[in-house]
């Protein structure tokens, strides 16, 4: 028995650096490091201003996040997210993303995305779906907008 893949399976590596940001809304946004459509799996960068808030929202699968800077937390919960701390949502988690107001400068967060997600009304209603390729469209057509090129370095 071979424990070797047939065929090889290669790691790649991608520069944040060399990837742009795309502005999603106002205060928040996006470079997309990784895309799994076949999976729904995805990993991005997400830059956020003070004070920005997110809607509330469901997961389908399950979130690793690492806060490279700032801190921001979730309404729900009593805890705070700082430079450097992991975070682990379970799939089914349903919360609403704070920035702090009070941050000095932006806040960065790799997020590591199992599933997909639904944004969630004032009444718990679903108003907006998000996975893998919905994200990675939306990162192009605000790549588009910006007048920016959709990078070949984000790894498939």
């Amino acid at each position: 028995m071979s424990l070797t893949a047939t065929p090889p399976i290669e790691s790649r590596v991608v520069d944040p650096e060399s990837l742009p940001w795309a502005i999603w809304m106002e205060g928040l946004s996006v470079k997309i490091l990784r895309a799994n459509l076949e999976t729904n799996e995805y990993t991005l960068l997400v830059r956020f201003a003070p004070g920005v808030e997110l809607p509330r929202h469901r997961h389908f699968g399950a979130v690793h996040a690492w806060t490279i800077q700032g801190r921001w937390h979730y309404l729900e919960y009593d805890w705070d997210a700082t430079t450097g701390t992991y975070v682990h949502e379970p799939a089914g988690s349903v919360h609403t993303l704070k920035v702090h107001d009070d941050n000095d400068g932006d806040t960065v967060v790799l997020f590591a995305m199992q599933g997909g997600l639904v944004l969630l009304g004032p009444n718990d209603e679903v108003w907006m779906y998000e996975d893998a390729e919905s994200a990675l469209d939306r990162y192009r057509i605000a790549l588009e907008q910006q007048g920016d090129a959709f990078p070949d370095a984000i790894l498939r």
